[in-house]
């Protein structure tokens, strides 16, 4: 496909009938929904399995966007019936409601309450409930674009007495260990299902791409042969199984902390900085938490950007098979996807198993036209084939004694074709096994307290091997054993609220391997234990029924960790939150954080600090540098490559300020949030950063005419005999065709040392807005991000450099926008993504890089149970359009060395325009 296109919607003939088709089908089935001016009036599709009443009507609530509000003892031991399909929310209660002798009354268009005639005897509490009672029960989002997370559990009462099937029903979220509650003072994120869905994502890889806040730099698959500024990249590349990480903020792929089901994965890659997320089966994840600021006092030492928590399906009735199909328009990448999953409910508990096979075929350069001129073979996107598995199961022994039990497995195999610099074809083939299994439980042992306890073991194995060319092959191992305990509830009540406690530990064990199969050598072999004991205390001060003037609601949430490594000391990090309302729909909220993170183990037990002896002259040919001055253009230079022997842990501050507004009036619903964040990551490991993306080599002839460029120290001229020794001593290994007694130069700037420093601030938005119409709702919505610096530190004797709007580096603004529109079973949705302009560096002269506007959109119509006993019935239809326009990453300078051709991998991708057709059906 030519780059001069007359009009960006024409698609090439295989694309139309491919997207014809598609939309045709989804166009067909779709069919006018019933519209009503009452919300009990509306139709909605129900999936509500046979249950518990207390239960069917939480997710009646949540499925018909109507706020129950009843006395949870009201519904204690009653057992409804399923409903499945499209009904009116009025059918819908009363089939629920039916021979209960319940009865429901409308409060307003949105909240109807649950009432008996009788009086009723809780016998958890001993306490009698009079008709006339009422208390939330559940409330439903309404049809608002963003997700809030609410204050309360899920369920709850308005007494001092507790249901304790109640209790046990609240809910956990990331950011606390304290049942029941949002850290609101602190930015959260949730994103469900359908948000994955709409998104058009295939992998959670993609999804997390999506978002403003995360940074396409670090080690993902989409970076070819890793990157000249990070030095961990390349060993996911080069040394890994082209896995993918979250990276908040540009941080590093090991400042975000990434949990499973609230639980810790063994790290991957070739030194264990960071897991694998593209080894999680997107279609088993029931909804992703995204914590955007330091919970270290919460998780762990690592926690230093924020914490991405996968959480996972585990409760679902029947049986689920899709099918996925998806191609570029320009060249022949392909993708598949298929899954099943089956669930089981009965009386006391559930369980679920899920499978899903993955397979994208490659993308090289010879099928996009911006890498002109790059060798052939190199892939820009690698082949993938994955098997996951998952299986869960949850039971209550007694009422107050539930127990669970998870387990996933997947197995990923890869290729990647690519020529070096200097013209040597080889592959990479490597492979990934990822084991994760947790059990556990919570006890109840009284009416406010809790008693939670998990067992977890992880396991990463990457067998990394290249062929042709320089041919290795290695096993890598990583591990992890977790045991978790912790006891929370509340201790007395305040008249804000009630004040509520978590008091817990963790032992953990940790190991990492890396074994040469070729050479027969262990380079990286390192273990570590940790112990640590955590806190955290919610206090409520001003709250429901003791609001004063200017204050609706006055909460405090103080947390600390105290960590005990067996390699690197102790630590003790603390976080503190405040959430200030002084109006029902307005919250100012701030919180701030600290955080203490050692090195990989990878980074711990390498044995790979290697020198290099060579001629100036012979490195400025092999790599087409020009010499600093003709005085050093043949001289003899020692470049030393790996890890120093001495290294620190890396430290951090965080924090963030913000507020949050909502407003609901009629048919309207509108939200906006606004985040100012500020990091300040001291001792970071890495390499030194070169100015321009440049590579390493060519340290010693930047320094020789501008040296304030790079850290002191970088590269040492006229080197004495004692600093040469120095340097023999500490070497794993010496690769010399020159005497490195003759080095007139000494080149650092690719070893891996604590001699950066990284100061990020900016904000982070979201403003959305919801219209319920006669025969639909209409969503809007505006995501983004703004860093006003991203500043580097080369070594404490340097200035800090800013890096925003550089190549390589984060960008100043990211946004998406979205729009959608729902009707019955029918979605519509459209997505605008926006990276803006930037330069190759900060010099006066530099050549600037071109903003980057794409759009994706999607459709969809389920069918619900519309078509009666036809195949059709419960089955959806989703077409999915990435890139839809097509547009070309913007045009930047290459690095053949990083196999780098013609766009910033870290702020672009290559795939191009990208159609997916999804079909799931329901049994």
């Amino acid at each position: 496909m030519t780059t001069d296109r007359i009009d960006h919607a024409l698609l090439d003939t295989t694309s139309r009938h491919f997207l014809g088709l598609a939309l045709g089908l989804i166009l067909a089935l779709a069919g006018a929904s019933a519209s009503a001016d009452e919300a009990l009036d509306e139709v909605s599709a129900f999936d509500i399995a046979p249950q518990p009443l207390a239960d069917a009507l939480l997710e009646f609530s949540q499925q018909a966007n109507i706020q129950i509000v009843m006395v949870s003892a009201t519904v204690k031991d009653i057992e409804a019936g399923g409903i499945v399909g499209e009904r009116t929310n009025r059918e819908a209660l009363e089939l629920l409601l039916d021979d209960q002798e319940l009865h429901y009354t409308q409060h307003d268009d949105r909240t109807v309450s649950i009432q008996t005639d009788a009086v009723i005897e809780d016998s958890a509490s001993g306490k009698y409930w009079p008709a006339s009672s009422s208390a939330l029960l559940a409330q439903a989002q309404r049809s608002a674009p963003q997700k809030q997370e609410t204050r309360n559990s899920q369920v709850s009462t308005d007494s001092d007495e507790f249901d304790r099937s109640s209790l046990l029903d609240e809910i956990i979220v990331t950011g606390t260990h304290i049942r029941g509650i949002a850290p609101e003072s602190s930015p959260t994120r949730t994103f469900d299902r359908e948000d994955i869905q709409i998104s058009g994502a295939a992998t959670a890889q993609d999804f997390i791409q999506t978002l403003p806040q995360n940074f396409g730099g670090g080690s993902n698959s989409d970076i070819p042969a890793g990157l000249p500024n990070d030095s961990s990249a390349g060993f996911n590349s080069n040394q890994g199984t082209f896995g993918s990480s979250v990276n908040l903020r540009g941080l590093g792929s090991a400042s975000t902390l990434v949990l499973l089901n609230g639980r810790r994965l063994a790290p991957s890659s070739g030194i264990g900085d960071f897991v694998d997320i593209s080894m999680i089966p997107a279609f088993a994840i029931e909804r992703v938490e995204v914590l955007t600021d330091g919970a270290s006092s919460v998780y762990g030492a690592d926690a230093v950007a924020g914490v991405v928590n996968f959480v996972l399906r585990d409760d679902f009735e029947g049986l689920e098979a899709t099918v996925r199909y998806g191609t570029v328009t320009d060249g022949d990448l392909e993708e598949y996807r298929a899954s099943v999953t089956g669930g089981l409910n009965w009386e006391a508990g559930n369980a679920l198993f899920s499978y899903e096979y993955f397979k994208q075929s490659n993308l090289g350069v010879e099928e996009r036209d911006f890498t002109q001129g790059a060798p052939v073979p190199n892939d820009l996107l690698p082949s993938q084939e994955r098997h996951s598995v998952l299986a869960s199961t949850s039971h209550n022994l007694t009422s107050e004694l539930d127990i669970f039990g998870d387990f996933t497995f997947s197995r990923r195999e890869s290729e990647q074709a690519a020529t070096s610099t200097n013209d040597v074809v080889f592959s990479s083939l490597p492979s990934s096994e990822s084991l994760n299994l947790s059990a556990g439980g919570s006890w109840q042992f009284s009416n406010t307290w809790f008693v939670d306890f998990s067992g977890t073991y992880s396991d990463v194995q990457n067998e990394p091997e290249q062929a042709g060319g320089f041919v290795s092959k290695r096993k890598v191992d990583s591990s992890l054993w977790a045991l978790d305990a912790k006891i929370s509830g509340t201790l007395f009540d305040l008249p804000g609220g009630d004040l509520k406690l978590a008091i817990g530990g963790q032992y953990r064990d940790e190991s990492f391997t890396s074994f040469r199969v070729d050479t027969n050598v262990t380079d990286r072999d390192a273990d570590r234990d940790i112990f640590a004991l955590f806190g955290e205390l919610f206090i409520p001060i001003v709250g429901d029924g003791s609001t004063i003037p200017g204050i609706e609601r006055l909460e405090l949430n103080v947390s600390a960790r105290y960590e005990k490594f067996s390699d690197f000391g102790s630590t003790s990090d603390p976080k503190v939150g405040l959430l200030w309302s002084p109006v029902e729909n307005l919250k100012f909220r701030g919180s701030f954080g600290t955080s203490f993170n050692p090195p990989p183990l990878g980074r711990v037990g390498a044995t790979d600090l290697v020198a290099s002896v060579e001629r100036m002259s012979s490195i400025n040919g092999i790599f087409g540098l020009t010499p600093g001055d003709p005085s050093i253009a043949d001289v003899v230079v020692t470049t030393l490559f790996g890890t120093d022997k001495d290294l620190n842990p890396e430290n951090s501050e965080t924090y963030t300020f913000g507020l949050d507004f909502t407003r609901q009036w009629g048919r309207h619903d509108f939200s906006a949030a606004v985040t100012y964040f500020d990091t300040d990551f001291e001792d970071r490991l890495g390499s030194t950063p070169m100015p321009g993306g440049v590579i390493a080599f060519d340290a010693p002839n930047i320094a020789f005419h501008t040296p304030e460029l790079l850290p002191d120290g970088t590269v040492v001229f006229s080197p004495s005999q004692q600093e040469i020794s120095s340097i023999l001593t500490n070497l794993d290994a010496l690769f010399a065709n020159e005497d490195l007694l003759d080095s007139e130069i000494i080149n650092f700037a690719f070893v891996v040392r604590n001699l950066s420093r990284t100061t990020v601030s900016g904000f982070d938005f979201d403003v959305a807005y919801a219209l319920d119409i006669d025969n639909g709702t209409v969503s809007l919505g505006l995501d983004g991000t703004y860093l006003r610096n991203f500043r580097q530190q080369g070594a404490v004797t340097t200035p800090l450099v800013e890096q925003v709007d550089t190549l390589l580096n984060p960008l100043d603004l990211r946004l998406r926008g979205r729009v959608s529109y729902t009707r019955g079973g029918f979605s519509a949705n459209a997505f605008v993504n926006f990276a803006d302009d930037y330069a190759e560096d900060r010099t006066a002269d530099a050549a600037k890089i071109e903003s980057w506007t794409t759009v994706d959109a999607s459709l969809s119509y389920d069918t619900a149970d519309n078509y009666g006993q036809d195949f059709l019935n419960s089955t959806v239809v989703r077409l999915s359009m990435l890139n839809l326009f097509d547009e070309d990453p913007p045009s930047t300078v290459g690095n053949p060395t990083f196999r780098l051709f013609g766009y910033d991998a870290t702020n672009a991708s290559p795939l191009g325009r990208f159609i997916s057709l999804e079909l799931a059906k329901r049994f």
